[in-house]
């Protein structure tokens, strides 16, 4: 759990993962990055609600990715902890917030 833990904050730093009220919201271009986000929030006690593409990352002409979003409830108090660092350390937006609709 506490590798878990220490990966999210990894991720919160790199601007991939937000909280928005009770939830964590994390955006990737990688597909594994979100399958190991899911184990990360499995670990702690939540679970991951939704996965959706939001919009395309632009990777050179003429190729882009799919930007997939992960919305995840992770319980309290146990989350209280990463929601605090977040505050923090982290930002209102993710690192595709001015791609993404």
């Amino acid at each position: 759990m506490e590798n878990s833990k220490k990966q999210i904050k990894a991720w919160i730093r790199s601007q991939h993962l937000i909280c928005e009220g009770t939830d964590f919201v994390f955006e990737t271009v990688d597909q594994t990055q979100l399958e190991k986000f899911e184990q990360c929030v499995e670990s702690i006690g939540g679970r991951v609600r939704t996965v959706k593409a939001v919009g395309n990352w632009p990777m050179g002409p003429n190729r882009s990715f799919k930007i997939l979003r992960a919305i995840a409830s992770v319980p309290r108090p146990g989350g209280e902890e990463l929601v605090t660092y977040w505050a923090k350390k982290g930002s209102n937006q993710t690192r595709y917030s001015d791609i993404n609709t």
